[in-house]
């Protein structure tokens, strides 16, 4: 073979191993099983009790919930990555509708009023031949427990979003969970 050919060779052999290797990760990655049971934390004491950090008062929420119109929104991606200075949490379904957060990076616990510039709630329903991008006119976002050095953080969201400049259609997220890893 001459180099040429060999280099056309190597790249063609670089490329199948990586998108063997991704394909791999992303099938064994992708179980969405339901965890049941007391889970013990790095302190060695369940979630949830005197023992933690929060006093008693932490609660145990789902990886990533919500409700679309009362429809539970199922998603099959979780993300959960700073870009921009900004922390993003978001799910996507499996027709590539995305519910997404934006945060600050060093949110602390508490309630916050979602305001489209500091703390941004977006739904994206993505259903052919339409796909509708809205941002949250209203809602909040709580924050029940945020672990900078671990980069984990967890809380409850719910707002209403519409398109910009428009009324309709307009989208209802309630009982919103996530407890992630970034």
């Amino acid at each position: 073979m001459c180099d040429i050919e060999k280099k056309t060779y190597m790249k063609a052999f670089k490329f199948t191993f990586i998108l063997a290797l991704m394909a791999s990760i992303t099938l064994v990655s992708c179980d969405n099983e339901p965890l049941t049971g007391t889970f013990i934390d790095e302190s060695g004491v369940p979630a949830g009790t005197d023992g933690g950090t929060g006093g008693g008062s932490e609660e145990v929420v789902a990886p990533f919930f919500a409700k679309v119109e009362g429809v539970e929104f199922s998603e099959t991606l979780l993300e959960a990555y700073i870009f921009n200075n900004k922390l993003w949490i978001r799910g996507t379904d499996a027709a590539t509708s995305k519910i997404t957060l934006g945060l600050p990076v060093d949110i602390a616990v508490g309630d916050f009023a979602i305001d489209q510039t500091t703390y941004t709630g977006i739904f994206e329903e993505n259903v052919a031949p339409d796909t509708y991008f809205t941002r949250a006119d209203t809602g909040t976002i709580t924050i029940i427990a945020h672990d900078t050095t671990a980069k984990t953080i967890s809380g409850k969201f719910n707002f209403i979003s519409t398109p910009t400049g428009n009324t309709s259609p307009l989208y209802n997220i309630t009982e919103g969970e996530f407890n992630v890893s970034y």
